[in-house]
């Protein structure tokens, strides 16, 4: 056992275990030494998630390991109280879904605005939970934050809610920066086409493959937090190409508010380029193209073409069949033009017919931005 490395338990219902473990491998100083797997229709505790006899089951388990447990990640979304009663009963610090990933975000953070994004998603996390340990505190329930008393929680509660505050202003200052260099670009004439999908999709790789940059790729997740834009000429016409952050399957509301700045490069783009793994599990691919969508319609993405990039086909047996269903999928869950393309970035297979793809969408687009820009110019002015 490495000293240096944390020991954590995993709970996470079966069908999520396989991405909870890959998330988890993602942070270097983290063993998981033991896995609850729980049923997929699993009813959770209202109280304390796992139910009662299952609790008390792992509580046993834990007092009687060798070496002491770090850290307990459920993945789910866990209400305040239910992380309170899981860290009285078990005492070890416990993690849900956001927060193991707002970690591994922190372990990735390159950039002055990706920290700052972290640290917001961080903190609108934790003050319901902070709320909740205040609210136990002054019903006598528990003691105060960490020990210090109940004042010191409300005290640190106030702070948590005045570092919230000034986060957001830099962020803005950040987010008009590069709403300007857009603006800036669109005026010239310079057209975007965001790369967005879920995480470890081959996003980086593909990115990389059309615009002949060479921006780290690795089998970890979330490689990308902030996004990465090149030109490149297409047919004589310059296009911006933006490598954005991955998606996660049932994103939680602070993430993507935390993230909007960097998510926002997609809804203002003029088309989007969905890449998805062709090589997984078809039924995991199938949910994670509907995860994609709803969050594409939560950033503002409406309206506008999609090309769903099936990634890694090179290492798939049935292409079309898998071309077939997706497109199934997409014509009932997609309602503008879409357009589906098998490649593999990694390969450069159908990397060409992907560029006509784009240059088509992107000739449409213009024209309608032309013959918007015509009739606007055509309306006499007032009085």
């Amino acid at each position: 056992m490495n000293w240096l490395h944390r020991r954590a338990v995993l709970i996470s219902r079966e069908d999520d275990l396989e991405e909870a473990l890959a998330l988890i491998r993602c942070l270097n100083d983290v063993d998981v030494i033991k896995i609850v797997s729980l049923r997929r229709n699993y009813r959770v505790d209202n109280r304390s998630y796992v139910r009662k006899g299952k609790l008390e089951q792992l509580k046993r388990e834990l007092e009687s390991l060798e070496y002491k447990v770090n850290i307990l990640y459920v993945y789910d979304v866990l209400k305040p109280r239910q992380v309170v009663n899981l860290m009285r009963n078990l005492r070890v610090d416990v993690k849900d879904k956001v927060g193991l990933i707002l970690e591994i975000f922190a372990a990735h953070a390159g950039s002055k605005e990706a920290k700052l994004q972290i640290e917001m998603a961080d903190i609108l996390h934790k003050l319901p939970l902070i709320k909740e340990w205040i609210r136990r505190a002054k019903m006598g329930e528990l003691p105060g934050f960490m020990g210090p008393g109940r004042y010191a929680v409300d005290a640190y509660y106030t702070h948590m809610r005045r570092r919230l505050s000034k986060i957001k202003r830099e962020l803005e200052e950040l987010r008009a920066r590069r709403t300007l260099a857009r603006s800036q670009r669109t005026r010239k004439g310079m057209q975007h086409v965001a790369i967005a999908g879920y995480a470890n999709a081959g996003k980086t790789t593909l990115f990389n493959r059309i615009t002949s940059e060479h921006k780290p790729v690795g089998p970890e997740m979330f490689t990308t937090l902030t996004p990465k834009s090149k030109a490149t000429l297409l047919n004589g016409k310059r296009v911006i190409f933006v490598d954005t952050v991955g998606f996660i399957r049932d994103v939680p509301h602070e993430v993507i508010e935390a993230f909007y700045a960097t998510l926002e490069e997609i809804a203002f783009s003029d088309l989007t380029i969905l890449v998805l793994d062709s090589s997984e599990n078809p039924s995991l691919l199938y949910r994670k193209l509907l995860s994609s969508l709803n969050t594409l319609r939560r950033i503002g993405y409406v309206g506008k073409p999609l090309i769903v990039a099936l990634n890694k086909v090179d290492v798939v047996d049935d292409v079309s069949m898998l071309v077939k269903d997706v497109n199934s999928l997409l014509s009932k869950h997609y309602y503008w033009s879409w357009h589906v393309t098998p490649i593999s970035a990694l390969k450069g297979y159908g990397i060409n017919a992907l560029l006509k793809t784009v240059y088509k969408y992107l000739q449409s687009s213009n024209l309608c931005r032309d013959y918007t820009r015509s009739l606007t110019s055509e309306i006499p002015a007032e009085g």
